[in-house]
């Protein structure tokens, strides 16, 4: 059966949720949560919130999906005990250290793998299955027939977005946020650089690129309403609506309208009225609607120019102004009521004024005055940015008392003269409290006797009798039927709330290294976009004595360069690309199978498909596991290292050097290198949005194009920073740091800490430059010399992200 899935940010929100028909909610505590400005649950209230989940039988998941530096694991553990012991559903975890640890402490609770571990294909998700995750949600850039394929070939749970706001960058890999403060998506406290506004400048004209709006990174809301019977076609499991920091009354109107659609699903119905539920959704919240990836969108359908926050609904033209009056005409092309709010200065509308009289609403057609204090130009649209009436109606739904979601008790009674009564509810059995009496004057009443025992009025409960039994000459007092209702119901829920006896904790195990050695330590990685990056190294062969490997992103010309630094004893290593889909692995298999194999032995990755892909298509050995997996603690490493043959791991750029000690004393034995990025234009996102296609023509990514690889297009923010874009070999962009990180000063401490190995990433920097930057960092090594670079960008070295 399908799940509609609603979010709460809030008790209320909860409880909106529920009352309109979700299935399970999801939620954060006061820690460790993507939404750490949402309000968020305390103890108290996660408490208070599965009570009255449970209670309707409505699943309560709990959002630990943030990456967890190594001093917090201890902290983390003890919360999610509480959140084991109190009867919480599933976890949502993206930490996959932290994901091994528990679960094998909680054998009976779910774990949810978050949209933040990034998952976009079915190789993706088989691997995360075999990990040990119940359920994954996967990347929302996926469209219905990849969803398909993946829920056609998997037997976990599929988890996806329908409605709500989505990222531009595929989630779990935007850094941008990160880089240009210390606020890290992955630590759920995202500064939204998405939703600021941009210029899109090709360097290589110096033009500006005229695009009719500034909001060149800020998606669109997704809604699926119109397209959900071709979604749950696909087979997924869970439809999950975004919106932890919405209000009550959002998540109330949101989920009963896709409670509607979906019921109507399953009980074979058309929804004749998707219009009608479609100008909810907009008029409660939306910055434009999309279909999004999902019905394979993409470019402008995806990106809203204009505005990043809600648009309303439009619903007519400013006719004119009267200075005098203080009244503003409006012709309407759709209904306006008092008390809604309009986009003309924020506000509500007071009277509605039509021909001089006042009403409560205007209707489309109608010429309409409302109050108003200034002039508004002629021609300028208005829009409804809060309905009243849709909010009121929505408040009523799961105001205090009201119970819309009921759950059917079966129930028995007995009643015999001479003996205690009995009545069961589910299994559980309570008796009165004296011997049945025999009535002196009339027959029972069953029917009466039935409907006082069936008064559960402030209940969630309807009870279903499925056996009655009741002497005709019995007298029992209302008192006694209402106090057995009472104790029965009780008990019911005491039952029900009683995780003691299911919620075993098992102790930790320690995890033991693989024998094994670290190689090629205290050594210079370098990671190049263009193989010819590397030409002025290959002529001075003496570098060598510094450099064992070499990362490359370009697969052209590979055995060439391979074969050149083998012969001056350096290993030329491929790096897949950040994000494979299902089609895209046939794709590369078929582009790279005209390499020799040798060169695979050795692969570097960034996605949970990529290592059983490459084992079994090329024979690789051993990996090289990129930052892209946002590994914070030792846990990440040891799981790395245990289940990836990792011969190397690639911390995240987002701790800092206290932390990298931390985690590093806790995994001292191991037996794989940890490399550290010290420079490079740091990837701030991942897209499947291309700006420079999509805004310059209208790009619909049928094929990379020629220009966008040629061109040299950045993004310009209001500080006139400059954020350059790339293309990977499937189209995607790109979009790097507008700052190089520079740690090369500071290389001889960060191998005291116990890091192993340093890499430099290089993105445009030509080949004089990348030997430049390499011999500094070589000097530095051997020499102490100075890197004469007093304003360097430290990243998150010296100040870590929140």
């Amino acid at each position: 059966m399908f799940e509609l899935l609603s979010p709460a940010g809030s008790m209320e929100s909860l409880k909106a949720g529920i009352q309109n028909g979700a299935d399970a909610v999801y939620l954060g505590g006061s820690s460790f949560g993507a939404r750490a400005s949402a309000t968020n649950f305390d103890n108290d209230e996660l408490i208070e919130a599965v009570k009255y989940a449970k209670l309707r039988n409505v699943n309560i998941f709990v959002t630990v999906n943030t990456s967890i530096k190594e001093t917090e694991v201890e902290e983390l553990i003890s919360y999610t005990d509480f959140l084991y012991k109190i009867g919480v559903d599933a976890i949502i975890l993206s930490d996959i250290g932290i994901a091994e640890v528990l679960r094998k402490r909680y054998p009976n609770m779910e774990l949810h793998a978050s949209t933040q571990i990034s998952a976009h294909s079915l190789n993706d998700v088989l691997e995360l299955k075999k990990v040990g995750f119940d359920r994954v949600v996967i990347a929302r850039e996926l469209g219905i027939e990849e969803i398909k394929e993946i829920c056609d070939n998997v037997d976990i749970d599929i988890e996806v977005f329908i409605h709500g706001a989505i990222c531009v960058s595929y989630s779990g890999q935007c850094l941008m946020s990160s880089m240009l403060g210390d606020r890290s998506g992955n630590r759920g406290r995202c500064a939204q650089p998405c939703r600021q506004s941009y210029k899109l400048i090709n360097k290589t004209t110096g033009k500006a690129i005229d695009v009719n709006g500034s909001y060149l990174l800020s998606p669109k809301d997704l809604c699926s309403i119109e397209n959900i019977e071709k979604i749950l076609d696909t087979g997924v499991k869970s439809l999950k609506i975004e919106g932890r920091m919405k209000r009550p009354e959002y998540v109330a109107v949101v989920t009963s309208r896709y409670r509607k659609a979906i019921d109507n699903y399953i009980n074979n119905k058309i929804t004749d009225d998707k219009k009608a539920l479609k100008e909810d959704l907009e008029a409660i919240f939306n910055r434009k609607f999309t279909s999004g990836y999902l019905m394979s969108k993409n470019g402008s359908d995806i990106i809203n120019l204009d505005k990043p926050n809600n648009v309303g609904v439009k619903v007519g033209e400013v006719l004119s102004f009267n200075t005098k009056k203080k009244k503003l005409k409006i012709i309407l092309s759709g209904k306006l009521s008092k008390g809604d709010g309009i986009n003309l200065g924020g506000g509500n509308v007071g009277r509605i004024i039509k021909n001089g009289e006042s009403f409560d609403f205007g209707v489309a057609g109608e010429i309409i005055e409302i109050d108003f204090l200034k002039d508004i130009k002629p021609k300028t649209p208005v829009y409804k940015t809060s309905d009243k009436l849709l909010v009121d109606s929505a408040n009523k739904s799961f105001r205090e008392g009201i119970e819309n979601k009921k759950i059917n008790l079966k129930c028995e009674i007995f009643i015999k003269v001479g003996e205690k009564a009995r009545f069961v509810l589910e299994n559980i059995e309570v008796y009165s409290d004296e011997k049945i009496e025999k009535s002196k004057n009339k027959e029972v009443e069953i029917d009466k006797i039935i409907e006082k025992l069936s008064k559960t009025g402030g209940t969630p409960y309807i009870f279903v009798f499925k056996n009655i039994c009741i002497d005709k000459d019995a007298f029992i007092p209302v008192s006694v039927l209402n106090n057995m209702r009472r104790k029965a119901v009780e008990k019911y829920e005491e039952y029900k709330l009683n995780f003691s006896t299911k919620r075993i904790i098992c102790p930790s195990q320690n995890f033991s290294y693989q024998n094994g050695k670290k190689v090629f330590n205290k050594k210079i990685t370098l990671k190049v976009r263009k193989n010819t990056q590397l030409e002025k190294i290959i002529e001075n062969p003496n570098i060598s004595e510094f450099i064992k490997e070499i990362y490359t992103e370009d697969f052209t010309l590979l055995e060439k360069y391979y074969n050149k630094f083998k012969t001056m004893g350096i290993n030329i290593i491929y790096s897949a690309p950040g994000v494979i889909r299902n089609e895209e692995y046939s794709l590369l298999e078929k582009y790279l199978s005209k390499i020799n194999d040798e060169i695979f032995n050795k692969v570097q990755i960034s996605t949970w498909g990529s290592k059983n892909f490459f084992k079994s298509k090329f024979g690789t050995k051993k990996f090289n596991i990129d930052t892209y997996f946002n590994i914070y603690n030792s846990y990440s490493l040891k799981f790395f290292e245990k289940y990836f043959d990792a011969e190397d791991i690639t911390i995240s750029q987002e701790i800092n050097k206290f932390e990298i000690k931390n985690l590093l004393d806790k995994s001292k034995e191991r037996n794989s290198n940890v490399d550290m990025i010290i420079y490079g234009h740091t990837r701030s996102m991942l897209t499947e949005y291309c700006a420079m296609g999509v805004l310059t023509k209208d790009c619909h990514k049928d094929r990379c194009c020629a220009e966008c690889a040629r061109s040299d297009y950045v993004l310009k923010d209001m500080e006139n920073r400059e954020f350059r874009l790339f293309q990977d070999m499937f189209c995607r962009t790109e979009i790097r740091n507008h700052i190089a990180l520079d740690l090369r000063e500071n290389i001889k401490e960060i191998f005291e800490l116990g890091v192993d190995r340093v890499r430099l990433d290089f993105t445009y920097e030509d080949s004089d430059m990348v030997y430049k930057i390499l011999k500094e960092c070589i000097e530095c090594i051997k020499y102490s010399k100075k890197i004469k670079d007093t304003n360097a960008f430290k990243g998150h070295y010296i100040n870590s992200v929140n």
